[in-house]
């Protein structure tokens, strides 16, 4: 393998180009990085935006410093503004304290504003004055402060229609869409599919310490052909479960059961959620999805019901649900599945002393057989 189509970025974070989509947009970043202006990342959710932003850092003379990233989602309105500027205010005591935000954290390095477009409308006319000034006040202060970061912002949605809506800035996105870097999605990445399997399975069985079995001839046609709706994002939990059950009839029934990256790759809203096309009507995949998703819940419940009655004893569980105690592991990581009471969490901890033990006898039994 070419060690120049694997860079590392970061702590368990890679940058890999085997396609050339994905060398066009590391010669973009690379353009990117030796300037210092603000810049707008679009693609796809789980296509890798966030990688392509630690990649232009990493790039760039700002590499020594930090790299802050903000999920704009995940802070309410009145959390954003605390968040990024920092506050000022007078305690009890009548001292003046001051709290700097992400933005000043950041120093010279570079702050990631993911989904930016989640920022109400009063907050996008802050950052577009920062970005026109450098300059910002701290919540509940009066002097300014400079900003030296370099800003990044990022979003999936489509942007001319959120401008179109009200939902995002028209001043803010003419600012930002000077220089703009789109991320390609998945299914435009599928010359390079067999390196991205690769790389998954070898950095997830190092981190479950697990053997990691190989792909087939079939199973990277499959993968090649098959449209990622959640790109990068899904591909990685798809090795995950492969690696853990080991089920190559089930990983392509998984995928052959899903709409093909060739059926239609224009049906996919901005979050690359896909829809197949059916010669009898739109619903036959709403249908497929609703029976998935029931299933799912039926899966999560059994699974919920038999650790419960168990006192969360895994072991227990996995022998009463029929299947091998590493397929349970993984499903409760799968369904964010934990104890809810003061006594499974005793049974839990009694547990944990032979988890690793049984693990791998679980892995040599079902080498063996």
């Amino acid at each position: 393998m070419n060690q120049t189509e694997i860079q590392q970025i970061g702590d368990e974070l890679y940058f890999i180009t085997g396609s050339p989509a994905s060398r066009r947009l590391r010669t973009q970043a690379e353009l990117l990085a030796q300037t210092d202006v603000s810049l707008l990342i679009s693609g796809e959710r789980g296509s890798g935006k966030s990688t392509a932003a630690r990649l232009i850092h990493s790039l760039s003379i700002r590499s020594g410093f930090p790299f802050i990233s903000v999920n704009c989602t995940a802070l309410t309105a009145d959390l954003q503004e605390s968040e990024l500027f920092g506050y000022e205010h007078v305690n009890g005591s009548g001292r003046l304290e001051c709290k700097p935000g992400k933005i000043e954290q950041c120093g010279k390095g570079t702050i990631l504003l993911q989904d930016f477009d989640a920022m109400p409308m009063l907050m996008q006319g802050r950052l577009l004055k920062l970005l026109q000034t450098r300059e910002f006040v701290r919540f509940g202060g009066h002097s300014l402060v400079r900003a030296e970061a370099r800003i990044i912002t990022a979003t999936g949605c489509d942007l001319r229609q959120a401008v179109a809506e009200g939902k995002i800035d028209e001043g803010l996105y003419t600012h930002l869409s000077a220089f703009r870097l789109d991320v390609p999605p998945l299914r435009e990445r599928a010359d390079e599919m067999p390196l991205l399997l690769g790389h998954f399975m070898n950095r997830l069985s190092r981190h479950y310490g697990l053997p990691s079995p190989s792909f087939s001839t079939a199973l990277l046609e499959a993968a090649r052909h098959y449209s990622w709706p959640g790109n990068l994002r899904q591909l990685e939990v798809f090795v995950k479960r492969f690696l853990v059950l080991g089920d190559e009839a089930a990983a392509l029934e998984e995928l052959n059961s899903q709409p093909s990256a060739d059926v239609d790759k224009g049906n996919g809203d901005a979050n690359g959620h896909g829809k197949a096309a059916d010669p009898h009507g739109g619903e036959k995949s709403s249908l497929k999805s609703l029976v998935r998703h029931a299933k799912g819940e039926t899966e999560r419940n059994a699974i919920a019901q038999a650790l419960e009655e168990s006192h969360w004893n895994r072991k227990a569980a996995a022998r009463a649900l029929s299947i091998s105690y590493r397929a349970l592991l993984y499903k409760i990581d799968e369904y964010h599945l934990f104890p809810q009471h003061s006594l499974a969490i005793r049974s839990q901890r009694f547990e944990e002393g032979n988890e690793s033990n049984e693990a791998s006898k679980e892995t040599a039994h079902d080498r063996k057989h």
